[in-house]
């Protein structure tokens, strides 16, 4: 093995000399670096919005949704009474727990309902502004033709054979039935209640709109304080009581991503230190290890926050960078600390040993580092701030822990081996598993080679069916796992069952009036049929609520009370007599004001200013085929389609649909990009350092043979592609690259050409490297978080594939390819 240069002598001294100032100013540097790390994690964002880039459309919409509404967030606090008798002692429970609500400050709460007495009574008062005016004459027609009947047969004028004219209004009661019901969250009675689901609601309207925990937070806790002190208990025996709406989502999912990154945390921690003890049977080594990676993490955040990255928030794919980044940035402080072991073992003393370890390791774990920080870098290319934050934060992570073990880790290593008390025992020597690797490359590489080669194109073979199924459509499937059967998903679906629609709307936001009803008659159209038939429960304006020729319909109106004689009136059967009724309503009608509608038939619809005209409420139906397949994309795409046919000016649509919709698209656009700039990245990387030889054509075979591996088993478990996972792609670009890279770099430098002792001495450190990034992992199985989860899953079979690739498939390549070139008279590979 070549010694270390001059330039390599004389950088370990300078870094041993000034080792004393050199961690002054790298602690001193880490604290602002930690306060800025606390700062990102303090602005943690939970919701799917934040993955998206500011100026993406769905994003805008929101932007401006906020600006011109009051807000569209609620809190649906449900009682569960276990049968019909005991619901109106649930009802008595919600009332108090509403009296207590109500008295909470304006900033948390808006209003509090607990039905929609008021705003049902407000529409019967009102009914016939509320009928469209030619449906209001045909109901006088109808009338006027059944009096014109009577009046002729009691003139004796022979219409004795003839049948009267019917007085039904089936066809135009089933056109209003529900059209006021849906706006406001109604249920078409006077409380949220349901004797057959023995289930009652009351609903908070949340005072500003926001996202993440912030008010959220306090109001969900207050709530919960109320409900405790009440005692759910006292008003009947199995009351359950469960939360939903915006403000439960946005709580129970940024509190489930706090609680699995603190125990993630936690446990990456201690499972890393004993892996660490364990490999080099000194338990100094983890004070030699550790704290440059600690500081490496925080000075990683530090930089991605200040230009021109400027990362002030964190969402819920770099929310767990921190473990990432401690678990892959440890691989060069391991591998260089495993080349100072093995150079002690020698019986080098720690002045000399430290030379020959940071030249051993450097040209490995450089080329590591910038395969790896390439491969995150590549993500940083995309708008999609899921991917952008990622790759900056990772990117960064990765050179910066690099220089930081090559910069901190050799002075502390001379200090803490200095001493005779910390000084090794028992240096590592070759583990049982390395040994039995490299005793199966050295004896059967031809077989081991070809195995894999197999296995290979089997996993090329069932790549193949990876497509659009692949990609996982439904968001509701990425939330934390408990959700469904005791947590908010499980209570939502409950509430929509009992509203009979979503809570929230769609909201397209228009410029004026005209374009007001010109949506809103496209898109009625549209649900009628295809394209929005059986997803869109109703649609409603301005027009709705505060009704159009007022005076006309009061003229009419006024006339069919003229017509409906009381001989008429008997003719009518019960369900006519209620149609008209509400068609006349119940007093002689008046006009009516935006200022004399109640404001929840207004909420969505009613700007900070009072207006009421620039907006269209789509309420989607309740049904799961909205999240099957792509019909997201598409629903959303076709809303956005119907409501900018013919406009100028094409409205904006917000809602959470159009969000995960944006997200989806981005990620199939983004993702192929990101990969492709990963691996042409990673590849470069292996070129520049390698060459156009056979050791870099091996490096980059074992690269696409992993990723191709993963893929397969991506298939084979049916996991799917998500917003989260995905990312596991291009880090498994760098980690198949690092491993190789450090395996082939041992085999190159060791003039012996020796596979066996390439496996024994780097396989063993890139194993350990392995282990610790599969332990930090591993640790998001346990996460509540689903999108956490299933990026663990990939990660560890990432972590899988390329250290079997670089340890065994790899190795047994070279050596099947220096016996080859043996046999034929060649020289070893280079």
């Amino acid at each position: 093995m070549s010694a270390p240069g001059p330039r390599t002598r004389a950088f370990v001294a300078w870094t041993l000399r000034h080792g004393r100032a050199i961690w002054i100013v790298a602690l001193l540097l880490a604290v602002p670096a930690t306060l800025r790390t606390i700062s990102l994690y303090a602005h943690l964002k939970s919701d799917v919005e934040a993955l998206l880039p500011r100026r993406a459309p769905a994003v805008l919409a929101v932007d401006e949704l906020r600006r011109r509404m009051p807000g569209l967030q609620y809190l649906g606090v449900l009682v569960d009474t276990g049968s019909p008798a005991e619901l109106q002692n649930g009802e008595r429970f919600i009332d108090d727990l509403a009296a207590r609500i109500r008295a909470y400050p304006k900033e948390l709460v808006r209003r509090v309902r607990t039905g929609d007495g008021p705003e049902r009574a407000f529409v019967e008062r009102h009914a016939a502004l509320y009928v469209d005016l030619a449906d209001l004459r045909e109901v006088r027609r109808r009338v006027e033709e059944r009096r014109d009947y009577e009046v002729a047969k009691g003139m004796d004028l022979g219409l004795d054979d003839e049948p009267p004219p019917p007085l039904r209004f089936s066809d135009l009661e089933q056109k209003y039935r529900n059209r006021f019901d849906a706006n406001g969250g109604g249920t078409g009675a006077e409380r949220f209640s349901s004797e057959a689901q023995h289930l009652t609601m009351l609903l908070v309207e949340v005072g500003s709109f926001e996202t993440g925990r912030g008010n959220s937070a306090q109001l969900l806790d207050r709530v919960k304080s109320d409900v405790a002190s009440l005692d759910v208990s006292r008003y009947g025996r199995g009351f359950r009581v469960g939360y939903t709406g915006d403000v439960a989502i946005s709580v129970e999912e940024t509190s489930a991503l706090m609680e699995d990154l603190s125990i993630s945390t936690v446990l990456v921690i201690v499972a890393v230190v004993a892996a660490l003890v364990s490999y080099y049977r000194w338990r100094y080594s983890v004070l030699v290890l550790v704290p440059p990676l600690l500081l490496a993490t925080v000075y990683s955040f530090a930089i991605a926050s200040l230009p021109p990255f400027s990362v002030r928030e964190l969402n819920s794919n770099t929310a767990f960078l921190g473990s990432i980044i401690v678990g892959n940035g440890i691989n060069f402080g391991i591998m260089l600390l495993a080349r100072y072991v093995e150079e002690r073992r020698r019986g080098l003393s720690p002045d000399d040993a430290l030379p020959v370890a940071v030249h051993g390791a450097r040209s490995g774990t450089l080329a590591a580092a910038l395969a790896a920080g390439t491969s995150y870098a590549a993500l940083s290319i995309t708008e999609f701030q899921g991917f952008r934050q990622f790759g900056v934060i990772g990117g960064i992570g990765m050179v910066v822990s690099w220089l930081s073990a090559q910069v901190l880790l050799p002075p502390l290593t001379r200090w803490v081996d200095s001493a005779p008390a910390r000084a090794p025992r028992e240096l590592a020597r070759d583990g049982a598993v390395t040994r039995a690797v490299a005793r199966a490359v050295t004896r059967a590489p031809v077989a081991i080679t070809l195995a894999s080669l197999v296995v290979t194109a089997l996993a090329l073979v069932s790549v193949r069916s990876f497509g659009e199924h692949s990609l996982e459509y439904d968001f509701s499937k990425l939330r934390r796992a408990d959700t469904w059967t005791r947590g908010e998903g499980y209570w939502g679906r409950r509430m929509d069952g009992l509203l009979g629609r979503y809570l929230t709307p769609m909201v397209v936001l228009t410029d004026g009036p005209a374009q007001t009803e010109a949506v809103a008659a496209r898109l009625r159209s549209a649900a009628a049929g295809p394209p929005l038939s059986g997803l869109v429960s109703t649609v409603l304006t301005g027009k709705d609520v505060v009704p159009t020729d007022q005076d006309a319909k009061i003229q009419e109106a006024t006339a069919l009370r003229r017509v409906l004689t009381p001989r008429i009136a008997s003719e009518l059967g019960p369900d006519e007599k209620k149609v008209v009724d509400r068609f006349l309503g119940k007093d002689v009608p008046r006009k009516i004001t935006a200022a004399d509608v109640p404001e929840t038939l207004t909420a969505g619809l009613r700007e900070r200013d009072g207006r009421i005209d620039r907006a269209v409420l789509v309420f989607p139906k309740p049904s799961h085929a909205l999240w099957e397949g792509p019909s997201i994309e598409r629903f959303s795409a076709e809303l956005r389609r119907v409501a900018s046919d013919g406009e100028s000016t094409p409205p904006m649509v917000a809602g959470s649909l159009s969000v995960s919709a944006d997200i989806l698209s981005r990620i199939r656009r983004d993702g192929p990009l990101a990969s492709l700039v990963a691996f042409l990245g990673v590849a470069a990387t292996v070129l520049a350092l390698f060459r156009a030889s056979r050791t870099s054509a091996l490096v980059l075979g074992s690269l696409v043979a992993s990723v191709l591996w993963l893929l397969s088993l991506t298939v084979l478990f049916g996991v799917r592609i998500n917003f989260a996972n995905f990312i596991a792609f291009p880090i498994t670009f760098g980690i198949g690259v690092d491993y190789a890279v450090n395996v082939v770099t041992r085999y190159v430098q060791d003039g012996e050409r020796d596979v066996g002792l390439a496996v024994r001495s780097a396989g063993g450190a890139v194993g350990l490297c392995s282990l610790t990034t599969i332990i930090g992992y591993s640790s998001l199985l346990l996460a509540e978080n689903r999108a956490l989860f299933l990026f663990g899953v990939l990660a560890v079979l990432g972590e899988i594939v390329c250290l079997s690739t670089a340890v065994v498939a790899l190795p047994a390549a070279l050596e099947s390819f220096r016996r080859h070139r043996e046999r034929h008279g060649g020289h070893a590979a280079a």
